[in-house]
């Protein structure tokens, strides 16, 4: 039975190919619609979630805030917001085996390296020990700072594999740069800085936009160094690395109570403590963009409605159409039940293979589209299961009063119809 009904049905698209293609037009432009959105969407949270990823899932941020941003502060209000590394320390000690690092940096300002007729623009950048780890830099060659540099200050420094690049071309050897001083004009004043590592350089996508001459790389010293040469300690933000098997979430938290006791003398009630998950935040930014990749889709989803109307209007011209072979088909003994299962078998395929080729585009746009907006394609299988399954609904749903019509027709009237 069912399989005479298709038979029916696709006997009838062949016969009126046109007319059944523009029917299908607007089941084409909504399920590609759909799927191409969809795509984009996915692939756009899979890039930023992986970027956000790159920063550190196990970090936690931790920060003074002003309780009212609209305040005046005072000299002496910006001193009572350092993080001292007294409290750093204290925080070290309290959850030792549940941090496994922690990030200071400090900025000693921006510059220019000269090597013959090269120059390499660099942000001189003072870290603690934890910041490699809290930032997952890689070693190219080289090694990291030891525990002499930092409390003495030393002017030595580890570079990016792209700075040596600008300066000796992308042939150099790590000969080059490893264990040779560089002078650095930092606004006006100069800084003699010895290489002893270089670090694989890491670029997003959506910064590669201009030269690779043009490219300003960091330049990592001690961050004694870089306070002495700033001639200001202050800290007013840490990052702290969750040891492995700790929930970042919950340990913020922790993190913040203690930190809020540990400094409720010097904040007073004009400040207060934060720490932030960079978890919570690829949560929250994920959540935020799925539900706009699902609104935006909902919108889209309206051109299944008017594709559904289509049909509807449609079937209605076929019926009317084919008036005199319903009636003769009841004449001879078929059910209403039947008569209605043909028309709605018709209005389901037709949607069908409208979905299946809206299918085919929208993965073809999505994944076009993804390629250009410097996103890998992440194709949603959902929003293929969901867009056959919408578009076979519509198909019943548009369908059923049609059919419905051409099932309650009188035979001798439908046989009498001109």
């Amino acid at each position: 039975m069912i399989k005479e009904n298709c038979k029916l049905a696709l006997l009838s698209i062949k016969a009126n190919k046109m007319r059944a293609f523009l029917t299908m037009l607007g089941i084409i432009i909504g399920v590609a619609a759909v799927i191409a959105i969809m795509t984009v969407g996915n692939s756009m949270t899979k890039g930023v979630q992986k970027q956000l990823e790159s920063y550190g899932v196990q970090n936690i941020t931790i920060y003074v805030n002003p309780i009212d941003y609209n305040q005046e502060l005072s000299e002496a209000d910006y001193q009572t917001m350092k993080i001292t590394p007294e409290t750093l320390h204290k925080l070290a000690n309290q959850y030792k085996g549940k941090i496994s690092a922690i990030s200071v940096e400090a900025s000693a300002g921006s510059g220019t390296v000269i090597k013959d007729a090269n120059k390499a623009n660099v942000d001189i950048t003072g870290v603690s020990a934890g910041y490699f780890k809290a930032n997952n830099i890689k070693l190219k060659g080289g090694n990291l700072f030891n525990e002499f540099a930092y409390e003495q200050g030393k002017n030595t420094a580890i570079v990016a594999d792209k700075f040596a690049e600008q300066l000796f071309g992308a042939n150099y050897s790590l000969d080059d740069v490893l264990g040779k001083e560089f002078e650095v004009n930092i606004n006006d004043e100069y800084m003699n800085i010895t290489v002893i590592g270089v670090y694989e350089y890491q670029q997003s996508g959506s910064m590669m936009r201009g030269s690779n001459k043009n490219i300003s790389t960091n330049v990592y010293i001690p961050l004694k160094t870089a306070w002495n040469y700033s001639h200001d300690e202050t800290i007013f933000d840490a990052t702290v690395v969750a040891a492995e098997g700790q929930d970042p979430v919950a340990l913020s938290t922790e993190i913040k109570t203690y930190l809020t006791d540990v400094m409720a003398n010097t904040l007073g009630d004009k400040f207060y403590v934060d720490a932030y998950s960079n978890q919570t935040m690829i949560q929250e930014n994920t959540k935020t963009m799925n539900q706009m990749t699902l609104a935006i889709s909902m919108i889209a989803a309206i051109a299944l409605i008017v594709g559904g109307i289509g049909v509807m209007n449609i079937m209605t011209v076929s019926i009317t159409e084919r008036t005199k072979e319903i009636g003769t088909r009841k004449a001879l003994g078929a059910p209403d039940r039947m008569i209605m299962l043909q028309f709605i078998s018709e209005a389901i395929i037709i949607c069908l293979i409208g979905g299946l080729i809206g299918i085919v585009v929208g993965l073809l746009l999505g994944n076009i589209a993804a390629h250009f907006m410097g996103y890998t394609p992440e194709v949603s299988i959902a929003s293929i299961y969901m867009s056959v399954g919408f578009s076979m609904a519509i198909g019943v749903f548009f369908g059923y009063s049609p059919a419905k019509h051409a099932a309650n027709m009188n035979p001798i009237d439908a046989l009498r119809y001109e």
